[in-house]
């Protein structure tokens, strides 16, 4: 589907993609209902806190150097985002003043609820420019200044006029979309907007989309060999790198949330290709990514040639880790698409997945072919797996993981892993982006497991003080009792 990039707004994941938060069977019919544009979300009667599209958008736009954020909300919509000002740290690029995120908050309050808050924006966005003099404003709406109908994107235009610099409109309403994955398009929407420009011409360079540029070492060596830089659209990423993406060959992202908007933009307008059926992480990832985009860039025998290098340059200590992994179970719960990377990536270290949870699916993804995302690409190999799709459940996945009784748990900062410790069972941090990419990766995570298995002490001592705060009735819930057998809409 094209994308309107003329418009203030981005479409919804759920009516631009057919993307669903509801769902419950098994990965391969999951997938191919999907493709086969059939797929349909379910209605959950109860639902647990989960999170917000206004949320993951803010924390993708305050590391982008040179800029700061007016946020026109109340405090609290705001304020969690200094969460995310500590990845300026660990990302090891801090500006040169070694500055935090600059984010501005306009504070609506009671009062103008009932008669405006556009006096305010106008307020905040010149306090934010007379005090930083940014390259750019990046200027978010929330959920309140949608329902009181502020018209801020008239506001933005203002004062472009106003103070003759960049000002970018994020409208990223937490209530428009139920997929918080929907504020990486708010973002991709908002950096097409303001600083992607038409190319002067084309490089020997590959864009990579993501968080941050964690791992990138291995990246670098990688097409390097190939012939080609590598562009990191990442955390810390500032206005004149986003500015020179068009002038890439190709374009991968850390997974097809948070990538595909931006990624898709770049493909529509410039034509860069989009490489997302098949992302490098573990061995099999690795190869089938070098075999798609090898040829691509006029590089297919030197891409055979690496691919044998690193699969024999692993190869036995590979084998040793299946030796040990062999038999064992694990339950995963991750966003979107790293969920079913991370089917593939335990299954090649011999893990048998009991059950893997996504927090929303994307049939498909916004480039202009009809390639598979990653999760129908692997289906069409593997044996089926048991699948369930929720907006971070954390009661359901609770019982999903109390039923299963895995020998490990894979998930991130969601909070699922924490239920599992409680009930003596590991949890191993499902790594992002390139930490887990191609053989090396593959390797590396599997010694984690490996050693996460052998020493149990934490875990056991932990389940052996832990006393369920929940009712007997409630501990016997099938995991989605939640889960309406009539379906929201048609996807």
């Amino acid at each position: 589907m094209t994308l309107n990039l003329k418009s203030p707004e981005f479409q919804p994941r759920e009516q631009r993609l057919g993307s669903i938060t509801g769902y419950e069977g098994t990965l391969k019919d999951m997938a191919q209902r999907g493709c086969g544009g059939c797929l349909t979300n379910r209605r959950r009667c109860f639902t647990t806190v989960s999170s917000c599209t206004h949320f993951h958008c803010l924390s993708l736009l305050i590391n982008i150097e040179d800029s700061v954020i007016v946020d026109h909300a109340p405090s609290g919509c705001s304020s969690g985002i200094i969460h995310f000002s500590a990845n300026r740290v660990a990302s090891g690029r801090l500006g040169p003043d070694k500055h935090h995120a600059r984010v501005f908050c306009t504070n609506i309050q009671e009062r103008e609820t009932v008669f405006g808050a556009l006096d305010k924006l106008r307020d905040t966005i010149r306090a934010a420019y007379e005090r930083y003099h940014p390259k750019i404003i990046y200027v978010s709406t929330s959920c309140t200044s949608s329902i009181i109908g502020d018209d801020v994107y008239s506001v933005v235009q203002e004062m472009r006029e106003e103070l003759g610099v960049t000002i970018s409109f994020a409208a990223v309403e937490g209530i428009k979309s139920k997929i918080w994955a929907s504020g990486f398009d708010a973002y991709g929407h908002a950096v097409v907007d303001s600083v992607i420009k038409p190319p002067a011409a084309k490089k020997n360079q590959v864009n990579y989309i993501a968080f941050a540029p964690i791992g990138r070492e291995e990246v670098d060596r990688l097409f390097g060999r190939l012939g080609y830089e590598v562009l990191y659209l990442t955390g810390l990423t500032n206005n004149e790198e986003y500015a020179r993406a068009s002038q890439s060959v190709a374009t991968f992202g850390q997974c097809g949330a948070q990538s595909s908007y931006l990624a898709g933009a770049l493909e529509q307008l410039y034509g860069i290709k989009y490489f997302q059926s098949y992302l490098p992480y573990g061995g099999l990832g690795f190869e089938r990514f070098l075999r798609e985009i090898g040829p691509h860039l006029g590089k297919a025998d030197l891409a055979e040639q690496i691919i044998a290098e690193e699969r024999e340059k692993y190869r036995e200590e590979l084998e040793s880790l299946r030796g040990r992994l062999r038999g064992k179970t694990a339950v995963i719960l991750l966003g979107a698409s790293y969920a079913y990377e991370y089917v593939r990536i335990l299954r090649e270290l011999g893990v048998t997945v009991l059950h893997a949870v996504g927090y929303h699916y994307d049939p498909r993804l916004d480039n202009q072919s009809d390639d598979p995302v990653a999760a129908a690409a692997d289906a069409r190999d593997f044996e089926d797996i048991p699948t369930s799709v929720n907006d971070i459940q954390t009661m359901e996945n609770y019982l999903v993981i109390k039923r299963l009784q895995p020998d490990f748990v894979v998930s991130r900062a969601h909070g699922d892993g924490c239920w599992a410790v409680k009930m003596g069972i590991p949890d191993i941090e499902g790594r992002i982006g390139l930490q887990v990419f191609g053989y090396k990766g593959l390797v590396s995570f599997g010694r984690v497991i490996a050693d996460e298995l052998d020493n149990l002490n934490f875990v056991k001592k932990m389940h052996a003080h832990f006393e369920p705060p929940f009712t007997e009735e409630y501990e016997g819930f099938d995991p989605y009792f939640s889960l309406e057998d009539d379906a929201e809409e048609a996807i």
